[in-house]
């Protein structure tokens, strides 16, 4: 099992069009196989910045199912939107989970 991290902060002024892109892409992750464990904004900080505008914690079975999900040609053709939309995009993968 592969879990993913994801940390995304929007172009200020299109906060609204990234939300949108990323309902729909994580639509797209689900058909692949994909779990979306979660998804939140982040509280701000004590200065009123943010870690990022929206942080996902996904799942999915394999690496050849992220990558089918990377290709799907419906995902790729919203690359304008999230390019305009989303200024960064971080990822944090792992193959396990620890033991606590």
């Amino acid at each position: 099992m592969i879990y993913l991290v994801v940390h995304l902060t929007y172009v200020p002024g299109h906060e609204a069009e990234g939300a949108e892109y990323e309902r729909a892409v994580l639509a797209y992750f689900r058909e692949h196989g994909g779990e979306v464990l979660g998804a939140f904004r982040p509280a701000p900080w004590t200065d009123g910045t943010r870690a990022a505008d929206e942080v996902q914690l996904l799942r999915i079975a394999t690496r050849e199912q992220i990558d089918a999900y990377m290709s799907d040609e419906r995902r790729l053709a919203l690359v304008p939107i999230r390019d305009h939309s989303i200024a960064t995009t971080e990822v944090v993968m792992s193959e396990s989970l620890l033991e606590r």
